[in-house]
């Protein structure tokens, strides 16, 4: 599952570099003032650690600031006013995940490990803006949230899984290939998410991202 989906994540990803068709139109936005691709390094690490039933959970922290842009442009090119949090992150084991794994490690443990794997430092690459919907009452909602690739993210759950089966657990209780990283922009009246029937990943997309040094307003 995992190498098809990296399969259309690079063919997107190489013909946004070499400026082939896509079918997609593109949203620009500013350039990230970073190293070649984005990386979390100017934002600190974050332990989503609470008793409350769906609260612990395990995520990359980011600057807020360039995601606010390419929230303004996708707002300002689609006439759209959205919900959002105020703040930037990629999470890395949900809160539906964790209940499963918290049978065998704690999430003390979890941010201890993805710590110690340099969880911040951890490089990815915007894919595209992508779109889901789903009806919540009886109306169409809509999330709106930027698909990234990071191999590096994915080998912290893959060494989460490693360490929940080394102290008993089923394997089939935590799919670390079932991942679908993306930074949530914004919202119509709630974030949508997987259970919901929304798969955050390149199937979605609707935008492909050109940065400029000047990005439209």
């Amino acid at each position: 599952m995992r190498a098809i989906h990296c399969v259309f994540i690079c063919a997107l990803l190489t013909s946004c570099a070499t400026q082939k068709s896509t079918g997609l139109s593109s949203l620009e936005i500013p350039k990230a003032q970073k190293r070649g691709v984005a990386s979390a390094e100017t934002a600190p690490f974050i332990r989503h650690e609470d008793k409350a039933e769906f609260k612990s959970y395990l995520a990359m922290n980011l600057p807020y600031s360039h995601y606010e842009q390419i929230r303004t442009s996708l707002e300002k090119k689609n006439g759209l006013h959205l919900i959002n949090r105020g703040e930037a992150h990629i999470t890395v084991v949900n809160p539906i995940e964790y209940t499963k794994l918290k049978k065998k490690i704690s999430i003390k443990e979890i941010h201890d490990l993805a710590e110690k794997m340099n969880i911040q430092d951890a490089h990815y690459q915007k894919v595209c803006v992508g779109k889901g919907t789903a009806k919540v009452n009886h109306k169409d909602e809509e999330t709106y949230f930027v698909v990234v690739h990071s191999d590096q993210l994915f080998e912290i759950r893959k060494a989460i899984q490693d360490l929940y089966v080394k102290r008993g657990g089923n394997a089939s209780d935590f799919n670390a290939e079932s991942f679908y990283p993306h930074v949530t922009l914004g919202y119509t009246k709630r974030d949508l998410h997987f259970e919901d029937g929304v798969v955050k990943d390149a199937s979605s997309c609707m935008y492909t991202l050109q940065e400029t040094d000047t990005a439209k307003k």
